[in-house]
């Protein structure tokens, strides 16, 4: 199977790239998406896989078979998928895509997309037997744009391990316990409550100060400076803006700001980045796939979800979650205490044999064990 890749990628040369802004870019500007690719890609038979795009569509035409699509929050108001369409109508080839996402705080399908999605959508309904999409909420927006050829599937990243997946560990929490957060302190604006955000990551940061938690950035500037360059000028001048952006809060700025100097990291690898979330005990914030990466691996996770897009994925594949509108305070022992996860594993085993037939029927060969009927 000759595979060509649109959306998310897996990896880049890190050596290659040493500009913090480029190496931002090559993720799609969050470096989740690769966990998205990585995800996708790992149980697949690929013969030949490629994700140049500047070879073009005739090349792609000529040397692959399928064009697959790792998608994300692609239905969103503010993005313009026509390049990608424009991309694949100069081919014949047959498309899949896992994943596509509707990003809203509200719960309304009917998203003012951008003409060039639109066109988008039209082309991906054409070419693929079914649209993989992350939840209930965006097989509605479709359905609202007269798609239905369309299976709730989530995101491609959970089925990276296999038709077993992984046990998670049972871990006592207490003081010792090593935990690991992350929050999107960039997308406030786009949350279901923009208070109850601030809220909620004002108290993700009590907590993180209180365990003295590693933070792991995906987007968020300031943390990804600091991370990027430690000890640097450029640094403590990040500090000073994370400082500034969480002085309306009770916290202990000093603490706050020596706490980012030493605990900040960024993962431009998603095997590092896994690696590091087998030495963590708890996983906690606003971030899906921060979830996604320690989960994989055995390790706890719990999800603060803020927006469309984060809990149409989490009640969809059964992560531990919460709704930051609900939640008045932010206890990372009594968000571990009620984590279930046998019936996340439960779930998890039921799902993958929904994707594995989801594959079979996009025409995609992959390394799941024989797929029982329906």
């Amino acid at each position: 199977m000759k595979i060509f890749l649109l959306g998310a990628t897996p990896s880049f040369e890190l050596a290659d790239t040493l500009a913090l802004r480029d190496r931002l870019a090559l993720t799609g500007g969050n470096t989740g998406n690769q966990i998205i690719a990585h995800g996708l890609l790992k149980p697949l038979a690929v013969d030949a896989l490629d994700w140049s795009h500047a070879k073009g569509p005739a090349y792609v035409q000529q040397n692959f078979d399928h064009i697959l699509i790792a998608a994300a929050n692609f239905l969103h108001t503010g993005f313009d998928f026509g390049g990608m369409a424009r991309f694949i109508e100069q081919t014949t080839l047959p498309v899949a895509i896992v994943g596509l996402g509707a990003q809203s705080n509200t719960y309304n399908p009917k998203i003012d997309l951008h003409p060039g999605t639109r066109r988008f959508v039209k082309v991906i309904a054409e070419r693929c037997v079914k649209i993989g999409v992350r939840g209930a909420f965006t097989a509605e927006v479709l359905a609202d744009m007269g798609v239905d050829n369309v299976q709730v599937v989530g995101c491609p990243s959970y089925y990276m391990n296999g038709s077993d997946g992984v046990e998670i560990r049972t871990v006592a929490f207490d003081d010792a316990t090593r935990v690991a957060v992350n929050g999107s302190r960039d997308v406030v604006r786009h949350s279901f409550d923009q208070d109850k955000m601030l809220s909620a990551l004002h108290g993700l940061m009590a907590e993180a100060l209180r365990y003295d938690a590693l933070f792991v950035a995906q987007t968020e500037a300031e943390e990804i400076t600091i991370a990027d360059h430690p000890g640097s000028p450029q640094a403590q001048a990040a500090a000073d803006r994370l400082v500034d952006f969480y002085r309306p809060s009770n916290l202990d700025m000093d603490g706050l700001r020596d706490w980012a100097l030493r605990r900040s990291r960024v993962f431009w690898s998603v095997d590092n980045w896994l690696d590091a979330m087998r030495q963590v005990d708890f996983v906690v914030g606003t971030r899906f796939h921060g979830a996604i990466a320690a989960l994989s691996v055995g390790t706890p996770a719990f999800v603060l979800c803020h927006d469309t897009r984060t809990m149409e994925m989490c009640e969809f594949l059964g992560l531990p979650h919460g709704d930051i509108r609900a939640l008045d305070k932010i206890d990372f022992a009594a968000l571990h205490a009620g984590c279930d996860f046998a019936a996340f594993r439960a779930r998890q085993r039921q799902l993958t044999w929904d994707y594995a037939r989801f594959l079979d029927e996009n025409g995609l060969k992959h390394h799941f064990a024989r797929v029982p009927a329906a």
